[in-house]
């Protein structure tokens, strides 16, 4: 079970090609079947009312947000906040659901690793489990390790899966 649950998975499906051709799988990745299955897999280890953000470009945002509601996930919260792509800002979607926030916790001015870690700590729940279905370079992981937290990520990109061991296996031995 997750207690906490962060993640950025991939924004629609060219970045989806983008990230499997990454990972040396050349199949034909299908949009509606990431989006079902990753909500779904989401809603079987989420604790009950556990906390659930996720981060996306605000384009899929409204999509993402339809499916957690399709599996008994209700977004609450939702925030705009900063993407770096090179050197330009991009808007980007940060979507809640769970147990009601602080009124005032607003995360929408931090940047990329200052996120997770702002969201994880306001959620904390020591010695509990972090997710992150789409880990990539380990920003929740490192987030989970500052709220004193477990965590557990899955990452298609052995690339980007191996910058998160490499991480985690340098900060906690």
């Amino acid at each position: 079970r997750a207690d906490v649950i962060y993640s950025d998975p991939p924004w629609g499906e060219a970045n989806l090609r983008y990230w499997r051709t990454h990972a040396s799988d050349s199949a034909r990745p299908r949009w509606d079947l990431f989006v079902a299955t990753w909500t779904a897999s989401v809603a079987a280890v989420r604790a009950p009312n556990a906390p659930v953000f996720v981060e996306m470009g605000l384009r899929w945002a409204d999509e993402f947000a339809q499916a957690l509601e399709r599996v008994g996930i209700v977004v609450t919260r939702r925030w705009t906040v900063q993407y770096r792509s090179g050197s330009r800002l991009l808007p980007n979607a940060l979507l809640y659901a769970g147990a009601p926030l602080r009124e005032d916790f607003d995360p929408s001015d931090l940047d990329a690793e200052a996120l997770p870690r702002a969201c994880v700590a306001e959620v904390a729940v020591p010695g509990g489990v972090v997710l992150d279905p789409c880990c990539g370079k380990g920003f929740t992981a490192r987030a989970a390790v500052a709220a004193g937290m477990r965590f557990r990520g899955v990452e298609l990109n052995p690339a980007r899966a191996e910058v998160t061991v490499a991480w985690l296996s340098k900060n906690l031995s």
